[in-house]
């Protein structure tokens, strides 16, 4: 009987020990999980924050220290202002598109931490230039790209010779299309290009103005004076209605920044899921 009892106790002792091992180890399971929890709740790690709130700058502006036109052969110094939200450290680069470089876009520094640019010119620069300064921080374009850039116009003469009032041929605008047929539901991204002719094979500078719904019925300039030909219009941000897109060419003989030496409108309808508001 005592021997029997003994057993007994022994086996309740087994279960009880049994039982308490596995509270032991459901309550560990669950502090565990209650530690990932809160753990998975804590704020992202500040560099990654710092990334993802990281503001980029802005070119502001971009000046020479002499008025233009002036003689091949003076020196220009530009000097370009830019802004950054986060205090960030900026970089800069100077371009130039004029008769020295064909026209084209061509860097006339590398990235530095410099805003200043000391141009040197030439006979060969005699004509409208275009200098661009570009910025970035280093937290949002690639190496090869800027954040903001600015540009302006500059004329060159040779010695004894105005260029800007010589006898030139006005820009011909040529044609203006999309890459989507009108009408388009809203949302569509469309891509406009458009192309000029200059007799003179001066650089042609455009400017897109957009007149419809989005802009209670007036014109509106949706790019700046550039010698990028292309715009791509996101209507998702616009009404649906009837528009109006024009592009406005100049190359810097005739017209001011304020008017065109040709323009060409083309009539465009986003709908709104098939229909116009």
């Amino acid at each position: 009987m005592k021997e029997r009892n003994y057993h007994r106790i022994l086996l309740e002792c087994a279960l009880l020990l049994v039982v308490f091992i596995s509270s032991a180890q459901a309550i560990t399971t669950k502090e565990l999980m209650f530690a990932e929890n809160a753990q998975s709740s804590e704020p992202i790690p500040s560099v990654v924050a710092a990334g993802a709130l990281n503001q980029a700058p802005t070119a502001k502006s971009l000046t020479p220290d002499q008025e233009g036109p002036l003689t091949a052969g003076s020196t220009i110094v530009w000097t370009g202002k830019a802004y950054d939200p986060d205090g960030d450290k900026l970089l800069y680069q100077f371009w130039l598109n004029g008769p020295m470089t064909g026209n084209t876009w061509k860097p006339m520094t590398s990235w530095n931490e410099y805003n200043t640019w000391n141009w040197s010119t030439s006979p060969i620069d005699s004509g409208v230039n275009i200098i661009d300064m570009r910025v970035r921080d280093g937290h949002h374009a690639a190496p090869w790209g800027h954040d903001s850039h600015i540009s302006a116009e500059y004329v060159i003469n040779i010695a004894g010779i105005d260029v800007s009032s010589r006898i030139n041929s006005k820009p011909t605008l040529i044609s203006l299309k999309s890459n989507r047929q009108s009408p388009q539901d809203k949302g569509a991204k469309v891509t406009w290009t458009a192309k000029g002719s200059d007799p003179d094979k001066d650089t042609i500078l455009y400017l897109y103005i957009l007149k419809g719904p989005s802009t209670e019925e007036q014109w509106l300039p949706v790019t700046s004076w550039t010698t990028n030909n292309i715009w791509t219009w996101d209507t998702g941000q616009s009404k649906a209605g009837m528009y109006i897109v024009k592009v406005w060419i100049r190359d810097g003989y005739h017209a001011d920044v304020d008017n065109s030496d040709d323009s060409t409108g083309v009539p465009y309808v986003v709908l709104l899921k098939g229909v116009i508001e």
